[in-house]
Parts: structure tokens; C-alpha cells; sequence
């Protein structure tokens, strides 16, 4: 018995120091974690508590303003057999990256109709531009017009040469409105109903 006791007490020492080495270790686990999430980021919870950027606001889609616009404008200069230009059409987007000319990286939406007929020009085409791209509209569509006016080689196109060569291009604010006169309708009503149309 004397010789069993100092065994005892040897064993209960020794599992009295791995006890508190283990308690050590994993304070130093938990002192360890808490410094690591302490220097992560903000949570995504957070971060969401933050107010949207007006970028983000003035990159939505505004299509009632858009289809007001067109309507307007097409009430004063009407396009004959029309090819709609929307933003929700695969053949229009083609169109308006390939024959507009248009960087599609610039626009968050846009209404319009083309003309199918061959003897007319008539456009009417209205761009919301991203924050900061209606410049950027301004001057591919101007390249547009530029580029329907080039060649006037063809004397049975005159018409619509001249009619492409007097387009209007408005900007106003984000939104940028081409129109080209059909055959037949006048600037000076076209001119008119732009003064208003892109007034949202």
C-alpha cells in the first residue's frame, strides 16, 4: 500500500499537468481565432447595410421613359414598315451593334424603330447611356450619321441622303435620341417634339 501510494500521486500529477497544458492550448486556439476574425473584412450582411451608389440607381432600365420618348417623336415623323429596335430582341441588339455602331458596354437600355423600306431612311432611336457614356453614344452615333451620308454616288438616293445628312442627335442627360426623317416629314416638327421628349 505504502508502495502504491507514491504511484498515485505521480499519476495525478501528471494528468493535473497535461490537463492544464491542454486548457493552455486551447486558450491559445481561441486567442488565436479571435485575432484572425478580427482582421477579416466586413461580413456581406454588413456590407449590404451600406446605401446603394447612384451608379447602381441611374443604371436601371427606365423603358417607360424610353417608349414615351419613341412615341412622341414617331408621332411627328411615323416610320414606315418599321424594324423595332429593342433592347429585349436579339436581332435588335445585332443591329444596333453592327449598323448603329453602338459599344453595347455603354447602354443599359433602348427603344427605337428602323425603317425597312428600302427608298426611305426614317430612325427614330432612344438611348438610356450608362452613368457617365452619353458622350460616348453621341459621337458613335454621330459616326452612324456620318457614315449614311459618305456615299452619295447613287442618284436615286438622294432623298435619303439628304434626309440622313440633316439626322438630329439630342442628348440630355443620360439619354441620347437619333432621328433621321422618313421621306416626307419635316425637321421642323421633329425639332419641336425633341425639345420635350427626353425631358423625364
Amino acid at each position: 500500500m505504502k508502495k502504491l501510494l507514491p504511484i498515485i500521486l505521480c499519476a495525478s500529477i501528471l494528468l493535473a499537468g497535461c490537463g492544464n497544458s491542454n486548457s493552455e492550448d486551447s486558450s491559445s486556439v481561441a486567442s488565436d481565432s479571435t485575432s484572425v476574425s478580427a482582421s477579416e473584412p466586413a461580413s456581406s450582411s454588413e456590407a449590404s447595410s451600406e446605401p446603394a451608389s447612384e451608379s447602381t440607381a441611374a443604371e436601371e432600365a427606365q423603358t417607360d421613359n424610353l417608349e414615351s420618348a419613341v412615341a412622341a417623336l414617331e408621332a411627328v415623323n411615323p416610320i414606315s414598315n418599321p424594324a423595332p429596335l429593342d433592347d429585349d430582341n436579339e436581332d435588335s441588339a445585332f443591329r444596333v451593334e453592327n449598323e448603329l455602331m453602338l459599344t453595347m458596354d455603354n447602354l443599359v437600355a433602348y427603344r427605337g424603330d428602323i425603317t425597312n423600306d428600302q427608298a426611305d431612311c426614317g430612325l427614330v432611336f432612344v438611348v438610356q447611356a450608362k452613368e457617365g457614356k452619353a458622350a460616348d453614344v453621341e459621337a458613335e452615333l454621330q459616326a452612324y450619321k456620318d457614315s449614311l451620308s459618305a456615299n452619295n454616288m447613287y442618284a436615286e438616293f438622294a432623298d435619303k441622303i439628304a434626309m440622313a445628312e440633316d439626322a438630329r442627335i439630342v442628348t440630355n442627360g443620360n439619354y441620347v435620341a437619333i432621328v433621321i426623317a422618313s421621306i416626307g416629314s419635316d425637321y421642323g416638327a421633329i425639332d419641336t417634339a425633341l425639345e420635350t421628349a427626353l425631358n423625364f
